[in-house]
């Protein structure tokens, strides 16, 4: 099955493509928990936000 994800315009190719890898490996190892951020949120806010959620999912045991 293919799924189509329509990314913004003001999206580079380099930015789609990551995006495109990092689902493609997150739905290969296991099962993605995908969510909503502000467009406005900053790199440093994502990544600590990231931190906390694997540090919260490997805490739980459900790391895949």
């Amino acid at each position: 099955m293919n799924i189509d994800i329509n990314v913004p315009d003001e999206w580079t190719p380099g930015l789609t493509l990551a995006i495109q890898q990092s689902l493609q490996h997150a739905v290969r190892s296991g099962r993605p928990l995908i969510t909503c951020l502000s467009p406005d949120a900053t790199a440093e806010q994502i990544e600590a936000i990231d931190h906390q959620i694997r540090a919260l999912v490997q805490d739980s045991g459900l790391a895949a």
